[in-house]
């Protein structure tokens, strides 16, 4: 059965200690630690953070955005803030979560290095996941051992540089280094932020830009270095990818959706909706409840 609404998980109401942004955790203690009611492991929640998992023991399957991923020992996946996931019912399974903050991301990781991590921000495209090869592992060994360590403020600036190696080596494994810079990074965000807030509002690219104080086509060549995408495109693949999560996570009717979603005739979201889906809504929902 679907419910009335999306639950959202933020940092601060989990538990995580609030220090720098950044927790490193068990899985294990993540599932036994008598979580609240709407904020379940199992259950599907959107979160306000990044998310990485690393499955040390044993083989669990995560759904992120209604794809569910095999991973075994050795496997990774990475969660991006916006994004809808769950963890396998049956932890037979044993590994690590490192969640951290955008603010945290900002504070302790250079502009230069952050620009080149697109991949955390591309939260409408399919996670990354992939076998580390130990590189993870070696990485929360280590950080585990700074963690026991008292270095007041300079632990902070430790643990965001071995962070940072290890998300530039993740980008490497998607065969897709960006030429971008700091604007470029920075105005993607904004607009990447403007969209998330905006869109049931509008889906006019033009009128993004124009909030953004960019030209059109500024604001596509800057959609197209980070996503390979053209801001309208960009925009739809948002709107469609919040249309399946109400579909298949609330009890809202169609109509009511399509409203959400920014579109004052049914109709209207019926035809964009199989536009970007290649199935209607009321199919899709058929296929998640």
């Amino acid at each position: 059965m679907v419910v009335s609404e999306i639950s959202e998980v933020r940092f601060e109401s989990v538990g995580f200690k609030k220090e720098f942004g950044f927790q490193l955790l068990r899985l294990e203690d993540v599932f036994y630690r008598e979580p609240s009611s709407e904020r379940h492991p199992f259950k599907s929640s959107r979160i306000n953070f990044f998310t990485i998992i690393l499955v040390t023991e044993g083989e669990m399957t995560h759904e992120v955005d209604f794809t569910k991923y095999k991973m075994t020992k050795g496997d990774c996946i990475f969660i991006s803030k916006g994004q809808i996931h769950k963890f396998d019912p049956s932890p037979v399974y044993k590994g690590y979560g490192l969640v951290f903050t955008e603010a945290y991301m900002l504070h302790y990781i250079s502009p230069s290095a952050l620009s080149k991590i697109s991949f955390l921000y591309n939260n409408h495209l399919s996670p990354l996941n992939f076998n580390d090869d130990g590189d993870l592992d070696d990485l929360i060994r280590t950080m585990k051992k700074e963690f026991s360590y008292e270095l007041g403020s300079i632990k902070a600036d430790v643990v965001a540089s071995m962070l940072t190696v290890f998300l530039l080596k993740a980008q490497l494994r998607t065969g897709d280094v960006l030429r971008t810079n700091r604007r470029d990074h920075q105005q993607f965000t904004r607009f990447q932020n403007l969209v998330a807030s905006k869109y049931m509002e509008t889906r006019k690219a033009r009128q993004y830009a124009a909030l953004l104080n960019m030209t059109y086509k500024q604001l596509n060549e800057v959609c197209k270095v980070i996503t390979r995408k053209t801001a309208k495109e960009y925009i739809d693949a948002y709107v469609a990818l919040e249309a399946k999560r109400r579909l298949a996570l609330t009890e809202l009717s169609v109509k009511q959706i399509a409203f959400e979603c920014g579109f004052s005739e049914a109709t209207n979201f019926l035809k964009f909706f199989k536009k970007e889906a290649d199935i209607t809504p009321k199919q899709f929902r058929a296929t998640k409840t």
